[in-house]
């Protein structure tokens, strides 16, 4: 049962906390243990593109030390340092310190001139400590159920994470395809981070 502000009253029988990197926070509210997520903050920079070039077809570059990203948007060039920087849950916003460090790394690795920063922002990405999404029922909450920790992979991964989260809440038959890749529930399962002995 939830209760809002003004006194009004919710419950349901599953409650899916897929709050991001408010997770931990919403569990809190709720009375249950939390599971330790951290929340990192990563930056993105929209630069302006080489004067008369087309960079539309240009392709996704990302270094091999996986400290840094570029790819095309819009006419112009997007650029990461793959930074991960601990944050509160928050409205994450830029630091100068990280939109200077994306606009050192491209000039260090390639050729680019960054001439006009044209936008820039940040976002938070959630990890748990074995950097492995959750999901399952809390072991010490009755229909709490978490859907969290999926880092930098969300969009990626939500095809197969809403079918696991389905079939884990309505008790459905285990997806063929992810036994076949040998994932079992239990590599998702809030228990193996030590839940209840936070």
């Amino acid at each position: 049962v939830a209760t809002t502000a003004a006194g009004d009253r919710f419950a349901a029988p599953v409650l899916v906390n897929a709050a991001g990197a408010w997770c931990d926070e919403v569990a809190r509210l709720a009375g249950v243990a939390p599971l330790g997520l951290q929340p990192l903050r990563r930056t993105i920079i929209a630069f302006d593109a080489p004067p008369g070039q087309e960079v539309r077809d240009w392709p996704f570059t990302k270094t091999a030390v996986d400290d840094f990203y570029m790819l095309p948007e819009s006419g112009r060039l997007l650029a990461c340092p793959v930074d991960e920087v601990p944050s509160e849950p928050t409205d994450a916003q830029p630091e100068e310190y990280d939109i200077a460090l994306a606009a050192a790394k491209v000039e260090h690795y390639t050729s680019l001139a960054v001439r006009r920063i044209g936008h820039s922002w940040a976002g938070l990405r959630t990890f748990t400590h074995d950097r492995v999404p959750v999901a399952g029922f809390a072991p010490d909450a009755d229909g709490f159920f978490w859907l969290a920790g999926q880092g930098g992979y969300g969009l990626q991964t939500a095809p197969a994470m809403s079918a696991i989260a389905e079939v884990l809440i309505t008790g459905g038959a285990w997806p063929a395809g992810l036994t076949d890749w040998g994932i079992a529930p239990a590599h998702l399962a809030p228990e193996r981070l030590g839940v209840g002995a936070v």
